[in-house]
């Protein structure tokens, strides 16, 4: 059945006309919860608005669907987040029909799960079909290697980064001329530390029990086992045991209903004895205030991924980060030994090693305050320098524009 928010759909236009008329782009990721992923597809529908494109994101909702909105993109609400197989082609079918009414020019995926619906769409529909690959996708058999690989199986790859361009072609023979690679964007002006309301700063830090002592050690993000925050409640019992005083380790992100993992690392924190020392503060929709009461932020996740946005966001407010060389680090801050001391806006250390975490950590800290906002400074610049929205925008459109033109030859 058509959706009701497209009485009258487009009429397709002559191949020969693409580049003079809007696409219409549609999005589809499993839930609009807070994640790195989704910020990615509220991005990709700004700019796609901004460029006087049509944008929808199909997906199961979330807290997010509001700010999705304001975008500019229409939401759609199908079962996306399902890996039952049968309720994975019933999308299929779905996608192709709404792809049909919509005159859609592109299928994106941000997901695996719908990616196959996707694929599959693509097939009925002959809507091309592209994907994001981050490579946090574990492959520890030849089914979920499978399982994995619909992420490259579309006509063309969208990496965040030269590295995942490089994973994608190891790890699946992909074409190179097939990977495009697209990094992320940065609002510049909203993460902007002169747009913090000193209130609101105030009233997050008394809400997180910060006092003006405390050196805060920011880890943002979902308490998941991917992300690895146990590793910064190892680093800060090393911390503890150095003698270091006055800091505090902030956990903020969503605890995942069906995991028990956070439960684990709040035992952990607590047989270690650092209840005064760590604090999980769950979900917070005011991340400026979160960043402008952050010393460092931290990024401890162990598996190669995308560009990891907070690790980008806290340079743009001016903060210095201590990041895993798993995370693609060369590629999402300036650190030794890429760059010399005297230019670094972080600092990389070993991944998985909860010792080298509490090395960095300790470094970082006995700079001091002066030496830390230099190294803010520096982050700042380097973000409005390689990841603008308009970049972004401009080889976002540029790969979609390709991708339609070919599609229709």
């Amino acid at each position: 059945m058509p959706h009701p928010d497209f009485k009258n759909p487009p009429v397709p236009i002559p191949a020969n006309q693409l580049n003079e008329r809007p696409l219409t782009v549609v999005q589809v990721i499993p839930d609009l919860q807070p994640s790195g992923a989704v910020n990615n597809a509220i991005e990709i529908a700004e700019a796609l608005t901004r460029g006087r494109h049509r944008a929808v994101i199909v997906s199961e909702g979330g807290r997010m669907q509001d700010a999705a909105e304001r975008a500019g993109a229409t939401v759609i609400k199908l079962p996306v987040a399902t890996k039952n197989p049968a309720q994975m082609i019933a999308n299929a079918r779905k996608l192709s029909e709404l792809s049909s009414h919509l005159s859609a020019d592109l299928l994106h995926a941000q997901s695996r799960a719908p990616a196959w619906s996707c694929l599959l769409a693509s097939r009925t529909s002959k809507v091309p079909f592209i994907a994001t690959y981050d490579g946090s996708f574990s492959e520890r058999n030849p089914l979920k290697r499978l399982y994995n690989s619909v992420m490259v199986r579309g006509c063309r790859v969208i990496a965040p980064g030269e590295r995942l361009a490089r994973m994608a072609e190891e790890r699946y023979g992909t074409a190179r001329e097939k990977i495009s690679v697209v990094p992320h964007a940065i609002d510049f002006e909203s993460f902007n530390p002169a747009n913090v309301d000193p209130v609101k700063r105030a009233l997050l830090a008394s809400q997180w029990g910060i006092e003006p002592r405390d050196r805060v050690i920011l880890l943002p993000g979902r308490l998941s086992r991917p992300k690895a925050p146990h590793l910064l409640v190892e680093a800060a019992a090393r911390l503890r045991e150095a003698g270091l005083k006055d800091f505090l380790c902030v956990f903020a992100g969503e605890h995942p209903a069906r995991s028990g993992y956070a439960g684990e690392v709040w035992d952990q924190a607590h047989q270690l004895g650092l209840s005064n020392r760590v604090r999980f503060v769950g979900y917070t929709d005011d991340m400026l205030s979160a960043y402008s009461l952050a010393d460092i932020v931290v990024c401890t996740t162990m598996s190669q991924g995308g560009h990891r946005r907070a690790v980008l966001e806290a340079q743009a407010m001016g903060v210095p980060v201590a990041v895993s060389d798993s995370e693609n680090g060369d590629e999402i801050v300036r650190a030794a030994p890429f760059v010399s001391d005297a230019r670094a806006t972080g600092v990389l250390y070993p991944s998985g090693d909860s010792s080298e975490l509490a090395q960095t950590l300790f470094k970082l800290l006995a700079m001091g305050a002066p030496a830390r906002r230099a190294m803010g400074v520096r982050g700042r610049e380097w973000i409005a320098s390689h990841f603008s929205k308009e970049t972004f925008a401009e080889r976002l459109l540029a790969v979609y524009r390709d991708v339609v033109a070919k599609s229709a030859r």
